[in-house]
This record gives C-alpha cells, structure tokens and sequence, in this order.
C-alpha cells in the first residue's frame, strides 16, 4: 500500500471494515472467529433474560432480550500487532526499516540524517508490503535541521523566518509540505514550540514571546494539515531552561508553575487551535516529574498534566529514545515500556535492533498485565484514528492470523551506515 495514500482527509482503507453478510464476509467471518475471541479483550457482550413471571400481573411468561457491543480495531488485533503500533522506529534511511514496516512490528518509519534526492524511491518501496498504512515520518524544521533539502528542498530556519510574519512561514511550510507529502512523507516533527534559550536550540526557535510563538506554531501547524501532513509540535514542555541537549544528558527544566506562565503557553495555543500530535521530551521537571524522571517517562506529565490539566487528547509521541537523556541510565526497550506506562501513544525507538527489543519487552509488558490493556487500546484508537481506520478490521486480523503461522514470520534487522543496525543519528 503507497504511503501517499495515508492521509486522514482522504478516503481511509475503503476495504478495513468487510460486510460480513457478503460472500467474502462470511468467510473471513468464519475464518477468524475464533481469533477474534481470544483477542478482543475488551470486547463486551451482555445478555439479558427474562424468567417467567409468577406474579398476578404478569402478561408475559417469557421474554428473552440480547445487546452486543461489537469488537473494533484496537480489541481486535492480536499482541503482537497492538504492540507494533506504538512504535516507530528511527533509520538512516528507509530501507533499513523494510523487514519491520512488512511484519507491522512498527507502526512505521522516522528518517534521521541527510537523505538522498531519490528518496521517494526508497519510501515507495518499503511502504509497498505494509500491512497497514505505515507512518512515514521526518524532522523538517527548517535551517540546520532538515532530512529533506536535497529532494524537498530548503527552506529558512525558525529565526530566519521569525524576521517575517506567521503569514509568510505558513507559506513557506505549505509548499514544502507539499512536496514532502508528494514524496509519500506523512508525518513531520515541527513545528518547534519553545522559547528561545535552550541548550543546542540556536536557531530553531520562533522567539522568546510566547504569544508571537504561538501565532508561528499554530500558523505553521495549520498549513502542514492543509497538505495532509501532520505535524507534530515540540518539544513539550519546552526546553528553553534546559542547561545541556537532551542528546548529551538529561536536563532540569525551571518548575512546573514556572513554565506553567511561560514555556507552556504557545503548546497551549497549539492544543486550543487543535493539535494533532505533541512531542515530549527528556528533561527533568521540578514539581511534576521524580527525581532524575524525564518527562517522556513520567505519568505525572503526561497523563495528568499534558492530558489532563491541559486538555490534550491528540496523539503523544517521545523524542527519541536513543538520547543520552535516556541510555545514560536505561535501554531504548526498558525506556519505551515506562513511555507506554506513562500514556505515551508513540514511542520513537533509535534503530531496528533496540526496536525488535522494545517490541518484544512491549508484548510481555502487556500480556503481563504491566501495562493497562484499556489505556493501550486508547493509545491504539489514537494511532489507527491517524491512520483513517476506525471499527471493525477482520481483514488485518486475518492478515496477521496469517504472518504468525508463517514459517520465518520472525524479524530480522538490517545493518546501517557503520554497522548499528540501521541508524547512526537520533531525532531533533
């Protein structure tokens, strides 16, 4: 399936959900049966029955009723394939996510690094097999930030285009997503919504105004949509106190009641202007995260603070995991668990291996009861929502019925640049 076809404004998946009184219904119906049974743990089915009445009064000997709630999607799927949408892993070029993409042992791919002008090609080619549309990600912020300029082009950074107005950078993004969306990219990590100041930031904040940021993000968000691109804004709750990169260590942020009147507004502004999606970083918040906890692991951040007190219920995705931030003191795998566990939705695993690992150590984390099977189907809902598939899914139930009876349905990694298995640089 072409990438360029993932788009939620176009017509999602026309044939995901199957009419199960036609012909091919009955048969996948029947087919997978069963499977659906065991795997729809949070289907619900009632039953209501009525004995005889013994009473004077009763008109009725008997009366039989039956409510069913059907299964949808996120119910639906097996383990394997729940734990597979929650992560994305990061490569230096797409090939090197082709055996995961074809499994669905991902959700899809990030590109990290410079990427070739011909890597349209490369993007069709893996996308091709996916069982699912896959999620075809990039870091395009503009400046010394860009994965895309020798085939999207280039384009100016954020403090290039703060000198302007909202109106010209949102034109400027609009033509780019363009291009990008061409290409069958489907997802951008930008824009950048913090505040001027932060540790390795340089150019690639919009100011140190939280209003006028806000007016770039939402201006900069709006036109990205417009191009059936999503962009995903950063980095939550902002890193403009961060003293050191996320890349070289983990940082402390000033306190929460601090970037509460500050940091947080222009991610604020973007939530109330209908964000889709928020990127969450790896730094330590005093008043809201543990001690030495980023806020990418924390629940206290995530779930009561980003969803909760801020009222986003779009898509939450980690910076990558493959920072020092995080591997200083964790792997990639035991660090994507806590994300879950804290209401992440999207985890960004750095390379092939550590995403095989993450996935494997997900599966266990759910099939144990670690992780909360509801809140990993709201999470699932949010990332199928993306993808334009919504209900019933008999089809990819059968599809992955099918891969795990397979002889060698196991996946295998391909090496990368300099032999790390498929990645040499992290995300933005």
């Amino acid at each position: 399936m072409a990438a360029a076809a993932y788009t939620r404004r176009k017509q999602p998946l026309a044939s995901i959900s199957v009419n199960r009184h036609s012909l091919l219904g009955r048969v996948i119906w029947t087919l997978t049966a069963g499977i659906v049974c065991i795997s729809c743990a949070g289907t619900q089915t009632s039953h209501v029955s009525a004995s005889d009445d013994k009473s004077e009064d009763s008109e009725t000997a008997e009366q039989t009723s039956s409510t069913t709630i059907p299964p949808d999607c996120a119910t639906m799927l097996p383990n394997t394939a729940k734990v597979g949408l929650l992560i994305t892993v990061l490569v230096n070029e797409p090939t090197h996510a082709s055996e995961m993409v074809a499994a669905g042992t991902v959700n899809g791919f990030g590109m990290v690094g410079a990427q070739r002008s011909d890597v349209d090609e490369a993007i069709a080619e893996v996308t091709a097999d996916a069982p699912l549309p896959p999620i075809v990600a990039v870091d395009e912020e503009g400046g010394e930030v860009q994965r895309l300029k020798w085939s999207a082009g280039v384009i100016p950074s954020a403090a290039e285009m703060a000198e302007g107005t909202p109106e010209e950078a949102a034109s400027v993004f609009s033509d780019h997503a363009a291009a990008m969306a061409e290409m069958g990219v489907n997802i951008n990590y930008a824009p950048v919504a913090d505040l001027d100041g932060g540790a390795g930031m340089d150019t690639r904040t919009y100011g140190d105004d939280p209003a006028r940021v806000s007016e770039f993000v939402s201006a900069i968000m709006e036109a990205q949509e417009a191009q059936a691109v999503t962009p995903v804004v950063k980095h939550w709750p902002g890193l403009r106190t961060a003293t050191e990169d996320p890349h070289d260590g983990l940082t402390t942020l000033a306190p929460i009641d601090q970037l509460r009147q500050t940091d947080l507004i222009p991610f604020q502004a973007a939530i109330d202007a209908g964000a889709t999606a928020m990127m969450v970083t790896h730094a330590v918040v005093p008043g809201l995260t543990g001690e030495d906890e980023p806020a990418s692991l924390s629940r206290a951040a995530i779930t009561d603070e980003l969803r909760g007190r801020q009222g986003f219920d779009g898509l939450i995705i980690t910076d990558a995991l493959g920072m020092d931030a995080i591997t200083d003191t964790t792997s990639q795998a035991q660090a994507a668990v806590r994300a879950v566990a804290a209401g992440a939705d999207i985890v960004l695993v750095t390379g092939s291996d550590d995403a095989d690992e993450a996935h494997e150590l997900l599966e266990e984390a759910l099939e144990s009861g670690e992780l909360d099977t509801a809140q990993v189907e709201d999470s699932i809902r949010r990332v199928l929502g993306l993808k334009g598939i919504e209900g019933e899914c008999f089809d990819l139930v059968s599809t992955f019925a099918a891969a795990s009876r397979a002889p060698e349905s196991g996946v295998t990694t391909t090496e990368g640049f300099d032999g790390d298995s498929g990645v040499t640089t992290t995300t933005s």
